[in-house]
């Protein structure tokens, strides 16, 4: 076997025998405590208990080297406790022990770990109070049932201990200490010495007495103090006034947080948002006098940028901030918390705006998608009054000047409502009306070349209805069923207007072919895949339709009957 090997094994060795050290330890205690520590015998075992101790010991990694200096100084402390030891020395020895051991209690999970530390630790305050006691003050004078008690009941604990089936700790080279139970474990047993020798002097009581007695305040204490900690009948309690006093450092984080909120509410700019937010640390947490940050390609500045510097970065934001003196853990800690609550806002502003203008260029899409329907409609209305024009001696002609005087002035009106849709991507609202009679024969004269689009209606008509509302949904009907016409040569597409009290109602069938249950189902809620393009056109109408109280519905779908109807919303 390799000596380089060594180490390695008597690591894992230690590992594994962390039960067995700590029974060695507490059996070496005990007989440093029967012996007494004055003694030869007890001498040489606070030694060896000390070096159980070093090799168990749960703060430094088994492996961990000493250097020759740490060597000499354990040495020396070593000499000196084995000259100078006193009674006292062994009782806040013992307490300090019981403290590791109980802050290793509260971490364990498993029963059988768990049962063990809280064994070893009813060992350690047995052997306080029933044999360190009387070491470290002449008064206490325990009877002599207490001490036969000790005696003999501390060695059975051991043997319990060592009987217990093992369980898993750790998978690492070290133990792990809960500091806060430790100390709370060490406090506990301090307050009952303490008070148990002040009610042996100032009550006169013995000392199992006064042990009682000091037992007996002392769990009124901590039961009173659990009832004020946990809140009740409006009251928050002691914790929560602990933890805020802890997580705010004296309300200031706390400011900031509210003055973060108040700004996220009002300021939508991500680059003048993060600029106000910084220029709040420095107004409001007096440990920082200035800083600086980078978010993307900007960056800033905020204070004095001078003194200590502290660098905290999340996702892709970098808040540097400078104090004039170090800052403790927990201050490291909040001032890192308060970098990540910056960055998530920063990062939620950049997605708001974003989004807000990925939804206006959607506008503008949706929008020129809309007006393309109405720019085809100008260019036939132009086109017929070119092709009327073209004919010979049409210009002079009295039929020619009244297409002129009556269409000039249609199309110029509706081209500025397509310019002005264009200024407005968002607004749907405005539609125009015209009389329904007038409408029914533009659109009979712009699709009469399509021999197997049919006109039904019930002549004449009164009112008006909204042009581009319906003229939308009668062209994007007709487009798609020029498609299916392609596709199925003998399809024939019926237009149908309703006069109803109420309104008009428009319906649109044709003979073709069903239409996809997927395709069907999603029809009005958004783009629809085609063969031919996006199929945003009856989205957009549809849409144009709901802006004038009007909707737009697939009202039957099988072979043979495909019908759309457009009417009002009821």
């Amino acid at each position: 076997m390799a000596i380089s090997s060594l180490p390695a094994i008597l690591t894992a060795r230690l590992i594994t025998l962390r039960r067995g050290l700590l029974l060695a330890l507490l059996a070496a205690l005990y007989v440093v405590l029967w012996q007494g520590p004055d003694t030869p015998l007890g001498r040489t075992f606070v030694i060896v208990h000390l070096g159980l101790f070093m090799l168990w010991q749960p703060f430094v990694h088994a492996d961990r080297r000493l250097s020759m200096p740490a060597l000499l100084g354990l040495s020396g402390v070593l000499l000196l406790v084995g000259i100078f030891l006193k009674g006292w020395m062994v009782a806040v020895w013992i307490m300090m022990l019981a403290g590791i051991v109980g802050g290793k209690v509260m971490l364990f999970g498993a029963r059988a770990p768990r049962l063990f530390y809280l064994l070893a630790l009813g060992f350690l305050v047995a052997s306080l109070l029933l044999m360190a006691a009387p070491l470290a003050v002449p008064i206490v004078k325990p009877s002599q049932p207490i001490l036969l008690l000790g005696y003999i009941g501390l060695p059975l604990v051991l043997m319990v201990m060592a009987l217990l089936p093992p369980g898993r700790e750790t998978d690492d080279g070290r133990e792990v200490v809960d500091f806060v139970y430790s100390l709370f474990v060490f406090l506990l047993l301090a307050v009952l010495m303490l008070g148990t020798l002040a009610a042996m002097l100032l009550l006169d009581s013995g000392y199992v007495e006064a042990l009682l007695q000091t037992l007996m305040v002392t769990g009124a204490m901590l039961m009173m103090l659990g009832l004020a900690w946990n809140p009740h009948s409006g009251f928050a309690g002691l914790g929560g006034l602990f933890s805020r006093y802890l997580m705010s450092i004296g309300l200031p984080i706390e400011q900031w947080l509210q003055a973060l909120t108040n700004l996220a509410s009002r300021e939508d700019d991500p680059q003048v948002f993060l600029e106000q937010a910084c220029a709040e640390i420095s107004q409001r947490l007096p440990w920082v006098t200035g800083g600086e940050w980078v978010a993307g390609t900007s960056s800033g500045c905020f204070g004095a940028t001078e003194g200590r510097r502290w660098e905290f970065s999340h996702g892709g934001m970098v808040l540097v901030l400078y104090t004039l003196h170090a800052l403790s853990p927990t201050l490291i800690w909040h001032c890192n918390l308060l970098a990540q609550l910056l960055a998530q806002f920063h990062a939620d502003k950049q997605r708001t705006l974003a989004f807000k203008q990925l939804s206006y260029m959607q506008a503008i899409h949706e929008t020129g998608a809309r007006l393309t329907h109405d720019v085809k409609n100008l260019l036939q209305s132009l086109n017929a009054v070119c092709s009327a024009g073209a004919e010979t001696g049409a210009v002079s002609s009295a039929a020619y000047q009244a297409l002129l005087r009556r269409q000039l002035p249609a199309i110029s009106e509706r081209l500025a409502e397509t310019l002005s849709k264009l200024n407005a991507p968002h607004d749907l609202s405005t539609v125009r009306s015209i009389p329904a009679a007038d409408w029914w024969q533009e659109l009979g004269q712009r699709l009469a070349a399509l021999t197997w689009v049919r006109f039904k209606a019930d002549m004449p008509f009164e009112g008006e209805l909204p042009a581009e509302v319906f003229s939308g949904v009668v062209e994007n009907l007709v487009r798609n069923a020029a498609e299916k016409h392609l596709r199925e040569p003998d399809l024939i597409v019926q237009v149908e207007l309703i006069a109803d009290p109420a309104g008009f109602e428009l319906i649109v069938c044709d003979n073709g072919s069903a239409m996809a249950a997927d395709i069907a189902s999603s029809l009005f809620l958004g783009p629809v895949s085609s063969e031919s393009g996006y199929g945003i056109g009856l989205y957009n109408a549809a849409r144009y339709a709901q802006a004038a109280d009007y909707r737009l519905e697939l009202m039957e779908n099988r072979a043979g009957r495909v019908c759309f109807r457009l009417a009002l919303s009821r």
